[in-house]
């Protein structure tokens, strides 16, 4: 998309094109508007039902966004709903993180197992001892410890 395509404005009723992200600004006067991004035409627009009432260009120009302005009849969010939808971003910040961490243990975990396989020393065989001590007594009268490695 070109350059040029881009300088259409929104006509009345719309709010002057800023700099910067508009998320939190879009967010908290449209609080019903859910956000729909196009990664091909470097645009993010938020609907509330069918309207389109928010515009953020990003990308490869420096960012702008306009949404268009409040009812007269326009009232906040209520704070029961405000407060519910905190908790649930919340909670999805910490599911994300909980399973960040997760995964980074798995790795550690992997990690560690292959260096101790890289030692020779695997974990989670002890049939390699049986058979260390097999040769070293193959009749199976006493042990001999020189010859025992630790698993």
């Amino acid at each position: 998309m070109r350059d040029s395509e881009l300088t259409d404005r929104p006509g009345r009723g719309w709010t002057p094109w800023a700099e910067g992200t508009g998320e939190s600004a879009i967010d908290k006067i449209w609080w019903a508007a859910r956000v729909l991004h196009f990664p091909k035409l470097n645009v993010s627009c938020w609907f509330d039902g069918s309207d389109l009432v928010g515009i953020e260009y990003w990308g490869y120009r420096q960012p702008q966004w306009c949404m268009r302005k409040k009812p007269a009849d326009w009232q906040p969010l209520p704070d029961v709903y405000r407060l519910a939808r905190e908790e649930e971003k919340l909670a999805a910040i910490e599911r994300f993180q909980a399973g960040v961490q997760a995964r980074a243990l798995q790795r550690l975990i992997q990690a560690s197992e292959k260096r101790r396989r890289a030692r020779g020393a695997e974990s989670g065989r002890p049939e390699r001892a049986l058979v260390g001590l097999l040769r070293a007594n193959p009749r199976g009268t006493g042990t001999r410890a020189p010859t025992l490695q630790p698993v």
